[in-house]
């Protein structure tokens, strides 16, 4: 095979679709809540935790991490898993478009 023919029948690769993990404000979970699902989750120090946690209160909504829709649809069910663990089911976490 010449480099003419292996250059026309490579696969173009397409760079992964990349999404963002998000956490949304809840008034009825508690800080140490939120601070427990995110350490346990995401293995964060608990001073990201809090400042997470504090811009999520703030704002309405805090971006975890980016990265592609396949690694974060598998930590958005690690988290969901752990708020359930931890009793707080309500605390809503959602993916978008990076």
């Amino acid at each position: 095979m010449n480099e003419l023919d292996a250059t026309n029948n490579e696969v173009e690769l397409q760079r992964p679709m990349m999404k963002t993990l998000v956490i949304h404000n809840a008034d009825d979970v508690s800080f140490q809540q939120v601070w427990a699902v995110l350490s346990q989750s995401m293995h964060l120090p608990i001073q990201i935790c809090h400042q997470i946690a504090m811009q999520a209160h703030r704002d309405g909504t805090a971006d975890l991490f980016t990265a592609s829709r396949e690694v974060v649809e598998a930590r958005l069910h690690v988290c969901e898993r752990v708020a359930s663990a931890v009793g707080c089911e309500q605390l809503p976490f959602s993916v978008r478009d990076a």
